[in-house]
């Protein structure tokens, strides 16, 4: 029997590398049409190892996301990929965000997180160039290399048996009673299961299979800038806002990178193509 993983990302890489540990004879291929692995998302992110603040408590993403620092902590330890356990600074800089830091460290607790509550005095001690009312402090925020991660899991899918296919583009999937044929830029391939982890372009993948959706994906891009190498000492930790209700997914946020320098970002702009990456600056998410 055969697996087809589509996308070479780390979720795809991931997937094949789970099959390949736990079903030694399962035939198991990733398509990529990039000529490198985590050419995109996973290439493109903060490098973060967010350790699950937000997530309603009991949520299958709070689970996935705990998990997710161990496992990635693990595959670090083990191949000896840069892991770095920062921590997180969730600083409250007026009295309606320390109102809203207490419902959220509620959460951290709910989320056996282990979180710390810290006064502005104690936040100024461990980041004196950070000012504020107060703050939340969840030590499992950490940061890694997550293209280098993904390189290793290749190694790990090839040493096991499978096989990581660069530079092959799929252009058409087509399903029936027994088989799956991925048509691609090299060939057909014939396989019993397919698994689709195409990230931006997950919608295409899915009408190619004949699946008729109601949405589809508006690409955007959120932007940072790299501090100068004067400041890649400016702090030790992640820092972080309180969210605001009005744009939840958009905290602008200082990250220390695994490179040594600091970001700080993101913006949010319309990307106008789902692969525009290129803009000239350091790293998007």
């Amino acid at each position: 029997m055969g697996a087809i993983i589509i996308g070479g990302g780390i979720v795809g890489l991931a997937t094949a590398l789970q099959l390949t540990r736990r079903y030694q004879d399962l035939s198991v291929t990733v398509i990529e049409k990039e000529e490198e692995v985590a050419a995109h998302q996973t290439g493109h992110n903060s490098g973060v190892v967010h350790a699950g603040v937000y997530y309603a408590p009991g949520s299958l993403k709070a689970a996935f996301c705990r998990a997710g620092v161990q496992a990635t902590r693990e595959i670090c330890r083990h191949h000896g990929l840069p892991f770095e356990q920062r921590g997180k600074l969730i600083v409250a800089t007026n009295d309606l965000e320390l109102e809203r830091l207490g419902a959220l460290f509620a959460r951290c607790v709910k989320n056996g997180l282990d979180p710390e509550r810290l006064d502005g005095r104690q936040l100024s001690e461990r980041e004196p160039r950070i000012i504020g009312k107060g703050a939340i402090f969840v030590q499992s925020s950490s940061i890694t290399d997550y293209p280098a991660i993904a390189r290793t899991m290749v190694k790990e899918i090839r040493r096991r048996g499978g096989t990581v296919l660069c530079g092959v583009e799929v252009v058409g999937i087509k399903e029936r009673p027994t088989e799956v044929t991925v048509e691609t830029t090299e060939g057909e391939f014939k396989t019993e299961f397919v698994t689709v982890c195409a990230g931006l372009h997950a919608d295409r993948m899915a009408a190619m299979c004949g699946i008729d959706l109601d949405f589809r994906i508006v690409p955007f891009r959120g932007e940072y800038f790299r501090l100068p190498d004067s400041k890649n000492e400016i702090v030790k930790h992640l820092i972080y806002p309180v969210p605001d209700p009005k744009l939840p997914f958009l905290g602008v946020h200082l990250t220390p990178m695994i490179g040594g320098y600091v970001t700080v970002g993101p913006n949010a702009v319309l990307a106008m193509a789902r692969e525009g990456w290129a803009t000239g600056g350091p790293p998007s998410t």
